[in-house]
């Protein structure tokens, strides 16, 4: 039996069930042993950079991915792509996966790439993990209608405004954190106070419009109904994130850190003839939201919780 640790890598946005079946082997690999589980994960995804790309707007903030991670791992160690980019294959396997993380087991996916130019595969790394004494497990995808679960694939459908079909792949809602932010109190105004959510801004947000969501902070929660747009019918100038409760919270809650489980999608973004149709669109979106409850009990404590 080899001794050492076992060991994961990648940039695990989302913690999907694409990742969810890799970190299942770290589990069951590290059960067969007194072996210590590490993710080591990469802040944004390592391809964008080298392709010169913009890195794409994420599923997670980085706390609640370690959070996350952390239910399957012992330890999650962050790296910035930069500080390994320009190591070989060989010297990633000698420096960071021997030396820093001194791995006995290695568990990535079919199509995992390493080292300067991606020019490592998953043989090349089976072949040096034998010199250094390492076994190499590769995961195939996991698979859902049909295709294989990505987090560039739940990006998508996130920008389509199809978050059921992104909780499908996510296996559970997509989520929003952020400190509720001081608004300009038209909601209130309108007859339907909201909170607005200071999400940061490298987080992808779904697609203009109202979704039914379900809201979390401090031990207290609700059902809500999610907006996300520009407000075109009050001539918005930038993008927001509201979410109205569809019961009362405490005073105090007004400046805490919401967390908000994406859920159905309710209508599209629109601009009204008028404040006042505004407002009865509204109120018709709340009854909607009402009868839609009874579909998504709320959970007993946020995501990572």
């Amino acid at each position: 039996m080899r001794t050492g640790s076992v060991v994961t890598i990648g940039t695990f946005d989302g913690v999907h069930l694409g990742h969810r079946a890799v970190l299942d082997v770290v589990a069951s690999l590290a059960a067969s042993g007194d072996r210590e589980r590490i993710a080591y994960v990469f802040e944004a995804p390592p391809r964008t950079t080298l392709e010169n790309h913009s890195s794409p707007r994420l599923l997670l903030p980085i706390g609640l991915r370690q959070t996350l991670l952390r239910t399957f791992v012992d330890r999650v160690e962050f790296a910035a792509f930069d500080a390994v980019r320009g190591l070989s294959p060989e010297a990633f396997v000698g420096d960071v996966l021997v030396g820093r993380l001194r791995a006995g087991h290695v568990v990535v996916g079919e199509g995992f790439r390493f080292g300067r130019s991606r020019a490592g595969d998953v043989p090349r790394l089976s072949a040096l993990g034998r010199d250094a004494g390492f076994d190499v497990h590769a995961v195939p995808p996991a698979i859902v209608d049909g295709a294989a679960v990505s987090s560039t694939r739940i990006r998508r459908l996130l920008g389509d405004g199809r978050v059921r079909d992104a909780a499908a792949l996510l296996g559970r809602p997509p989520v929003l954190v952020g400190r509720i932010a001081k608004g300009d109190g038209i909601g209130r105004r309108l007859g339907y106070p909201t909170a607005n959510l200071s999400v940061d801004p490298g987080i992808l947000l779904p697609a203009d419009g109202i979704y039914l969501a379900h809201a979390f902070a401090d031990g207290h929660r609700d059902h809500g109904l999610l907006y996300v747009g520009d407000r075109p019918t009050l001539e918005g100038t930038h993008r927001r994130c509201e979410i109205h409760l569809l019961s009362p919270w405490p005073e105090e809650l007004r400046a805490a850190q919401l967390q908000v489980h994406v859920l159905e999608r309710v209508r599209d973004d629109r601009a009204f003839p008028s404040v006042d149709a505004l407002s009865d669109q509204i109120g018709r979106d709340v009854a909607v939201a009402r009868k839609l409850v009874g579909r998504y009990p709320l959970p007993k404590r946020p995501i990572g919780g």
